[in-house]
C-alpha cells in the first residue's frame, strides 16, 4: 500500500475540506486528490515501455519552493509508485549538478531560478514550473488515461532525501513505504494529531522533517498551513491571526520567534508545538509558555535516516538539558560502550537503532540486513528505566540551524582557496544556529594582504562553492595548526581557540 492512500481515504469521504493554505491559494481535499490523480497518470506515462524493474523506481526530482506544486508531485508520485528526490535550493549550481549526475533522474520539476539546468542536468526531461499554470501545461501534453494506479508494495522506495556526507557530496538516503506508514502510526499515538487540527508547516519540504509533517497532515484529515519561506513574523502573525492549533519547527525558527514575540502574538488556539532537529533550550521555552499559554511541547529525536527514536514529552523535560525522552513503542535500542559490550544504566556509548522505520540505505548503498541495528553516530546512556540521555556526537558533526554540517567536507572547499595552506573547521557555540561554523585557516606567507580582506576573500570563495549554511561565519588566521604526531589537527584544542577568539569578537546573528 502507498503512503498517500490513508489521504485518498480522506479525500473521498471529505472531498470540501480544506487541505492546504498557501499565501497564493486554498485547496481541498477533493482538489487536491484530482490534482495529484493527474500527476500520477502523466507519471507513468513519463516513463518508458522499455524501461525494466529495478531495485530503484523511476525518479521524479524537485527543486522547487514550497507550495501546492511540492506537495502535489511528491504525493502524484507516491500514488504512481515512483521515487521523490528532493534536492535543495540551498545547494550551489555545482552541488545540484553532481547530484543529478549520480542520480539520473528521470524527470525533473525546477522553478524559474534553476531554468538554467534545463540544458546543463543529467536528467533525462527538464519541467519548468513558475507557477499552476505552468505545471497544468505538461499535464496536458500527456494523454488522458483511464488505466489503474500499480499496486505500490510496502518495501517500494518512495522518497530519496539528502544528509550531508563526511566528505563530497550530499548522501542521498532512501525510505520505503512501509517506514513512513510506521512512523504514521506512532506520530498517531504520540502526538495524538486530528483531523480538526490546523497545522502549521514552516520549514522548507526539502528538509525530512516538514516534509513528514505534510504527509501526516494530510493522513490524519487535518488543514495544513505551508509558508513559502520561513519568517518569524509571519508564522507569529498567523498563530495570533488564524486557528492555528499544531506548530512544528527546528529550534532555531522558535529562537528567531522568541526575538520578535509581542503582545499582539498571543494565541489561545495554539495546544501544540513539535520539535526536532536539535535540542531546544529550555529559557526560550519560559517565554513561550507566555505567548502560547495552553501549548504543550513535544521534542522527538530522531534523524532523517533512523526516523523517530525517542520522544521527550513536556512532564520529563525537567531531569536534563539533554533529555532525549523514552524510545517509540516500535524502537528497540541498544547503547554500546567502547568495548563493545552493552553499556550499564548510566554509562555512556553509542546508540544503535532497530525499527520498521529506519531507512533502507543510500543511494547505490541499499541495506542487505534487513533486521540489523543501525548505527546512530551519537553518544547516549540510558537509565535503568529506558530514559535516554544525549552525551554527544561521535564524530565532528556540526549542528547549525537543524542542519547537518561535517567539518571536512568544508574544509576541502577552503583548502582549493589559493592562499590557504592548511584550515581546519569546528563548531562552537551560537545563540541562534546553536552551533555555528568558524574556521581557523593558515595562509601563505608571500599573501601580500591584509587578514581582514583575506577573510572576506575566502568567506566569499565559501560562499560560491559551498550552501549558504555550511558557510563558516567565523575565520580566525593563524601562523600554525596544532597537530598530532600524525599530522592531523589536534580538534579539540582548535575549537577552544576558535570559541575563544569567538567570544572576544562577539556573535553574529
Amino acid at each position: 500500500m502507498s503512503v498517500a492512500d490513508s489521504f485518498t481515504k480522506r479525500a473521498n469521504a471529505h472531498p470540501k475540506k480544506t487541505a492546504l493554505i498557501t499565501a497564493a491559494e486554498t485547496v481541498t481535499y477533493g482538489e487536491l486528490h484530482q490534482y495529484t490523480s493527474d500527476i500520477a497518470a502523466a507519471l507513468l506515462q513519463e516513463r518508458k515501455p522499455q524501461q525494466a524493474q529495478t531495485y530503484y523506481p523511476p525518479k521524479a526530482a524537485l527543486l522547487l519552493p514550497n507550495g501546492v506544486e511540492f506537495v502535489s508531485l511528491a504525493v502524484g508520485a507516491a500514488k504512481a509508485g515512483w521515487l521523490t528526490v528532493t534536492l535543495d535550493r540551498k545547494w550551489s549550481l555545482k552541488e545540484c549538478q553532481a547530484i543529478l549526475q549520480q542520480t539520473q533522474p528521470d524527470i525533473l520539476f525546477v522553478d524559474k531560478a534553476w531554468e538554467a539546468l534545463k540544458d546543463t542536468s543529467a536528467a533525462e526531461k527538464v519541467i519548468v514550473v513558475e507557477n499552476r499554470a505552468s505545471l497544468d501545461q505538461w499535464l496536458l501534453t500527456c494523454e488522458d488515461s483511464d488505466a489503474a494506479f500499480p499496486e505500490v508494495s510496502d518495501d517500494t522506495l518512495f522518497y530519496m532525501g539528502f544528509t550531508s556526507g563526511t566528505t563530497g557530496l550530499p548522501k542521498g538516503f532512501l525510505r520505503h513505504h512501509l517506514s513512513w506508514k510506521e512512523s504514521f502510526r506512532e506520530a498517531d499515538k504520540e502526538l495524538e494529531l486530528t483531523a480538526e487540527d490546523v497545522i502549521a508547516v514552516p520549514g522548507p519540504l526539502v528538509h525530512s522533517l516538514f516534509l513528514f509533517a505534510v504527509f501526516h497532515a494530510l493522513h490524519v484529515g487535518a488543514v495544513c498551513i505551508l509558508e513559502e519561506r520561513f519568517s518569524a513574523k509571519a508564522v507569529l502573525q498567523r498563530t495570533s491571526k488564524q486557528y492555528i492549533t499544531v506548530l512544528y519547527g527546528v529550534p532555531t525558527m522558535f529562537e528567531a520567534m522568541a526575538r520578535q514575540t509581542s503582545e499582539h502574538d498571543y494565541s489561545h488556539s495554539l495546544r501544540m508545538c513539535i520539535i526536532s532537529g536539535a535540542k531546544m533550550r529550555g529559557a526560550r521555552k519560559t517565554v513561550f509558555q507566555q505567548v502560547w499559554p495552553h501549548a504543550e511541547w513535544k521534542e522527538f529525536y530522531g534523524s532523517s535516516e533512523l526516523s523517530f527514536i525517542s520522544i521527550l514529552h513536556e512532564k520529563d523535560q525537567h531531569k536534563s538539558s539533554t533529555a532525549l525522552g523514552y524510545p517509540f513503542s516500535n524502537v528497540d535500542v541498544l547503547v554500546q560502550n567502547e568495548a563493545g559490550e552493552q553499556a550499564q544504566p548510566g554509562e555512556i556509548g553509542e546508540l544503535y537503532v532497530k525499527s520498521p522505520m529506519v531507512f533502507s540505505g543510500y543511494y547505490q548503498h541499499p541495506f542487505t540486513e534487513k533486521e540489523a541495528f543501525v548505527p546512530s553516530g551519537d553518544l547516549v546512556k540510558q537509565d535503568k528505566d529506558g530514559f535516554l540521555h544525549l552525551a554527544g556526537r561521535k564524530k565532528n558533526m556540526i549542528v547549525t540551524g537543524g542542519l547537518n554540517v561535517y567539518p571536512e567536507e568544508v574544509e576541502n572547499v577552503l583548502k582549493k582557496h589559493p592562499l590557504l595552506v592548511d584550515v581546519c573547521v569546528a563548531g562552537v557555540e551560537n545563540d541562534y544556529w546553536g552551533e555555528a561554523c568558524a574556521a581557523m585557516m593558515v595562509v601563505k606567507q608571500d599573501a601580500a594582504r591584509s587578514n581582514d580582506d583575506i577573510k572576506r576573500d575566502v568567506q566569499t570563495f565559501c560562499k560560491r562553492e559551498l550552501a549558504a549554511y555550511k558557510c563558516p561565519r567565523h575565520f580566525v588566521i593563524t601562523d600554525a595548526l596544532p597537530l598530532t604526531t600524525s599530522g592531523k589537527p589536534k580538534r579539540k584544542i582548535i575549537q577552544e581557540q576558535l570559541k575563544a577568539c569567538v567570544e572576544r569578537q562577539g556573535q553574529p546573528s
